[in-house]
């Protein structure tokens, strides 16, 4: 009895769902419109909706003869999400390393006291935890294995790491600044898949400032055409 009592609860806080298969669960709806969230951050591996017979072994072969990696790409997400053979080979190699990560503490400041330097070393943990490394590199890993490549932002946040992830088609790393790759972005992204404005807008506002005003000197015409 006490057993079918708890299941009636469970069931009661909105776990059932509900008559003739309808789902009676609420869920809460984030304002991309203000940040209410620091780290909230766009899923972008979803917005392309499969249309085209992705499956079809001529098209798969044209796509690896012409070099297409637009299709290639659209190809592997399709058969991520529809074969468990292809999903798993590809979790299995993103997770294969361990991702583990170390400190090493220097102090460079002979005065220093104990208690400042255990603080700080504490604060250095404290912010690698957060990020949450190992999470965050299989993710890298398997948008590598899918795509062939990933593109991220780095979103200042005092509490860890967090990446905006940029969708790969409108990436290019052609050269290097200081030493490091240089990412260029296209933005026509945003019009190209959200055609309404309103929305279009709460979209972008979820990006780092840097692509707000990227995009409004986009439709200003006063970004020269890279070709």
């Amino acid at each position: 009895m006490g057993s079918e009592k708890r299941q009636e609860e469970i069931r009661a806080k909105g776990f059932d769902m509900g008559r003739y298969g309808q789902d009676v669960l609420d869920y809460g709806k984030i304002k991309v419109g203000t940040k209410t969230l620091d780290d909230a951050v766009l899923n972008l591996g979803t917005l392309d909706k499969i249309n085209r017979p992705y499956g079809n072994k001529f098209m798969v072969m044209k796509a690896l003869a012409d070099r297409d990696i637009s299709t290639i790409r659209a190809i592997s997400d399709y058969f991520y999400t529809t074969s468990g053979i292809y999903s798993s080979v590809c979790d299995y190699f993103a997770n294969l390393y361990r991702y583990d990560w170390y400190i090493i503490p220097e102090v460079l400041d002979d005065k220093a006291s104990t208690e400042k330097v255990v603080k700080d070393f504490s604060k250095i943990l404290n912010y690698l935890d957060n990020s949450h490394i190992k999470k965050l590199c299989g993710e890298i890993a398997l948008s590598v294995i899918k795509y062939g490549c990933y593109y991220g932002y780095i979103v200042p946040n005092s509490r860890g790491l967090i990446l905006q992830e940029l969708p790969v088609n409108y990436c290019r790393s052609r050269y290097n600044v200081g030493g490091m790759p240089a990412v260029e972005f296209n933005m026509k992204f945003f019009d190209d898949n959200f055609k309404d404005l309103a929305y279009r807008m709460r979209v972008i506002k979820m990006f780092p400032d840097e692509f707000a005003k990227g995009y409004m000197l986009f439709k200003q015409g006063k970004l020269k055409n890279d070709f």
